[in-house]
């Protein structure tokens, strides 16, 4: 008999690249909500799919981006919290030429402390 496996996988990335789109479709159900608009994923969400021995369980999190607001920075906080929960860490990113303008623009945001998903800094 094959041991039953399970592992968290945590879908991280900037907002509006697709982390929902593919949520769903790794599902195969419309779970987390696809917008135009960024920032529409504010809370992590679990979704689980179950195969013959083992279960992947998906984490959707918000996008990871400098933010401003007191509610953007809790949902930037979200999505790293969701990546130190996580067996594996998904990034993704957009496979086209960036159309977004200003500073943050190609790439992720640097912050001030350090981050460490496998809770060593």
């Amino acid at each position: 008999m094959v041991p039953f496996k399970a592992g968290f996988i945590s879908i991280l990335g900037r907002p509006n690249v697709g982390k929902s789109t593919l949520f769903n479709r790794l599902l195969g159900d419309k779970i987390a909500i696809i917008a135009e608009r960024p920032q529409t994923t504010r809370n992590r969400i679990l979704g689980i799919k179950n195969v013959e021995g083992g279960q992947f369980i998906f984490l959707d999190t918000p996008g990871i981006h400098q933010g401003r607001s007191e509610l953007n920075k809790r949902m930037v906080r979200t999505a790293i919290a969701s990546g130190r929960d996580a067996d594996i860490l998904l990034f993704l990113i957009e496979a086209m030429p960036a159309r977004r303008k200003g500073p943050a623009n190609g790439r992720i945001p640097q912050g001030k402390q350090r981050c460490s998903f496998s809770g060593h800094q």
